[in-house]
């Protein structure tokens, strides 16, 4: 087939209702700012064909409501969501820093990938959820010509994202050199080659 381009625009959820917190995959609600964020994101966003969002009502609530208006179809799925911080999800992050226990959130941070929250996800498989979503992502835009798609996530998300699309060593930790604000959107354009080959990059 010919090649094309196709564009991913991806959307960090706006402000908690609930601040100092590890979200996590905790069904937090966006505050007032938080909803005013995202539709300031997505005010000239065009030629949208498709959203994808996590589940979480910080996304998918805002991801129900543009596919409405814009009259699109709507994908709803876990894989998007945030990584599972397990007994540490939701919790105040001062109150965590003064835990004691072992492995602690100070653990954690230093070596993602050695240490497991509580109950919670490894990195490990949170990196291979996220991988697994991009490599659907990109065989289906190549399988259905989509031009433009608006994907509604997470920070931790959108970090293993940039990461595999940078090729930076998945174990390395350097995806924490992304900050992701809220409300922040993110453009990849994608152009599919005559074998269907993919080759995204970033654009600011």
């Amino acid at each position: 087939m010919p090649p094309f381009s196709s564009r991913v625009y991806l959307l960090r959820h706006g402000e908690l209702i609930e601040q100092g917190v590890l979200a996590g995959q905790t069904d937090f609600l966006l505050s007032e700012l938080g909803r005013a964020q995202l539709h300031q994101a997505c005010n000239e966003l065009t030629n949208i064909e498709l959203v994808q969002s996590s589940t979480l009502k910080r996304c998918s609530e805002f991801a129900r409501s543009f596919s409405h208006a814009q009259q699109i179809p709507l994908f709803l799925t876990d894989q998007l969501r945030e990584f599972n911080f397990g007994d540490w999800d939701g919790c105040k992050y001062d109150d965590l820093w003064q835990q004691t226990d072992s492995p602690g959130l100070g653990d954690f941070w230093q070596s993602p990938w050695q240490v497991t929250p509580p109950h919670g996800e490894s990195m490990r498989d949170f990196y291979q959820r996220i991988a697994t979503w991009w490599q659907t992502l990109l065989i289906d835009i190549a399988s259905n010509r989509t031009q433009a798609q608006l994907v509604l996530t997470h920070a931790g998300v959108i970090k293993q994202l940039l990461g595999i699309i940078c090729q930076l060593p998945k174990e390395s930790n350097q995806q924490n050199i992304f900050s992701i604000g809220y409300g922040k959107l993110i453009c990849i354009d994608i152009y599919i080659d005559d074998s269907d080959k993919a080759w995204p990059r970033i654009v600011f």
